[in-house]
C-alpha cells in the first residue's frame, strides 16, 4: 500500500483529481487550507495501482504536485480483519509491482555516493581476500553482506528499461569502478600478506585458490549469477526486500575478486584467469538477468512513442551482454581444461 498526498492551487486542478480518483474506485481525504487558495488530497492506493493513478493524474492542468510515500502500517477499523483472513486470497498470490516512477526512485536510492561506495567495496575486498588467506566461508559470507554492489547493477538495469540514459551511465560507471577498486584492493592486501611469513605460512594455496569457483563447470556459475539478477530484478520491481539479495550478488563476485588477489601475490597465473573470467561471467549474467526480469514484468517508458526505441536498445545491449558471456565462458573452459 501506498499513500498519495496531492497538492493542488486551484478549484479546477482540484476537482479533476477528485475526478481522477473517483474513477479509480479510491477513498480519499480532502483538506481546504485557510487561504482558500491551497488544497491537500491523502489517499491510500494500493501498490501496484500507482502508476495508473499517477498517468492520469500527470494529465491534469495547473499546477498538481503528486507524493508517494510508503506508511509503515495502514489499520481498518472494524474490518473485521483476523476474521476473514481465512476468506482472502494469501499475500503471496498477489504481484504488488511498484510504479516506473518508485522503480526511478528506488534504484537512483540504491546509488551512494562515490567515496563511500568505493570505501565500502575496498573494506569488502580484504574481508574477502582475508576469507581466501583463512579458508573461512563465515568470513566470507561477512564481505558479501558488506559488499555495496547491488545499487549499481540494479540502477543500470532499471535504467536500461525506463530509458534513463544518466541512471544508466551512472550505473555502468560504478559497476566498473566497483570492480577496479576491488581488484586494486585485493591485489594490494595480498601482496602485503605475501611478505609475511607467518601468513604465507600457514596458508594453504590450494585450498584458497579454489575458492575462485574457475573449476566448476560453466553452466553452474551462469546459473547462479542469472539467478542473482532475476532476484534483484524482482526485488526492484515488487515491494521485496533487496538486502539480502545484494548477499546473493555479491556472494558472485566478491570470492573470485579475493582469489585473484591472492592468485597474483603467490603466482598462479592460471587461478588469476579463470577467477577473472568468473567475475565477468558473473557479472554479465546478473545484468542479463535483472533486465530480462524488470522488462518481463512490464517496465517500460510511459511515453509510447519509446517504446520501440527502447525495446531496440534494449536488445542491442542484451546481445552484446549475451556475446560477451558466451566469449567468457568459453575462454573459461580453456582456463579449466589447462587446470
Amino acid at each position: 500500500m501506498r499513500l498519495l498526498t496531492v497538492l493542488a492551487d486551484t478549484q479546477p486542478s482540484i476537482d479533476e483529481v477528485m475526478a481522477v480518483l473517483e474513477s479509480h474506485d479510491l477513498t480519499y481525504s480532502l483538506t481546504d487550507h485557510t487561504d482558500g487558495e491551497h488544497w491537500t488530497l491523502t489517499v491510500p492506493v494500493p501498490a501496484h495501482a500507482v502508476e495508473p493513478v499517477e498517468d492520469d493524474l500527470e494529465a491534469i492542468t495547473g499546477n498538481v504536485t503528486i507524493i508517494v510515500e510508503a506508511p509503515m502500517a495502514i489499520l481498518e477499523a472494524g474490518s473485521n480483519s483476523s476474521r476473514n483472513r481465512s476468506n482472502r486470497r494469501p499475500e503471496w498470490l498477489s504481484f504488488e509491482r511498484v510504479s516506473r516512477s518508485e522503480l526511478r526512485s528506488k534504484a537512483r536510492s540504491q546509488l551512494p555516493s562515490f567515496i563511500i561506495f568505493a570505501t565500502m567495496t575496498a573494506i569488502s575486498s580484504v574481508v574477502a581476500t582475508t576469507g581466501v588467506l583463512l579458508n573461512s566461508l563465515p568470513v566470507l559470507v561477512g564481505s558479501m553482506v558488506i559488499a555495496p554492489l547491488l545499487g549499481p547493477a540494479m540502477a543500470a538495469s532499471v535504467a536500461t528499461v525506463l530509458d534513463d540514459r544518466p541512471l544508466f551511465v551512472r550505473g555502468v560507471k560504478l559497476q566498473l569502478l566497483g570492480i577496479v577498486v576491488a581488484l586494486v584492493t585485493a591485489l594490494a592486501f595480498a601482496a602485503f600478506a605475501r611478505t609475511s611469513t607467518i601468513i604465507s605460512s600457514v596458508v594453504d594455496l590450494e585450498a584458497s585458490l579454489g575458492l575462485g569457483s574457475h573449476g566448476l563447470p560453466p553452466s553452474l556459475l551462469v546459473t547462479v549469477a542469472i539467478c542473482s539478477g532475476v532476484a534483484g530484478g524482482l526485488g526492484m520491481a515488487t515491494t521485496g526486500i533487496t538486502d539480502l539479495i545484494g548477499v546473493m550478488i555479491a556472494a558472485a563476485l566478491m570470492p573470485p575478486i579475493g582469489v585473484i588477489g591472492v592468485a597474483v601475490a603467490w603466482g598462479a597465473p592460471e587461478a588469476t584467469l579463470g577467477s577473472f573470467v568468473v567475475v565477468a561471467v558473473n557479472l554479465i549474467a546478473i545484468n542479463v538477468g535483472s533486465i530480462a526480469t524488470l522488462w518481463t514484468v512490464g517496465f517500460h517508458p510511459s511515453d509510447r512513442a519509446r517504446i520501440r526505441t527502447t525495446r531496440s536498445a534494449i536488445l542491442r545491449r542484451v546481445a552484446v551482454l549475451i556475446i560477451l558471456l558466451a566469449l567468457a565462458l568459453r575462454l573459461l573452459e580453456l582456463v579449466s581444461a589447462l587446470l
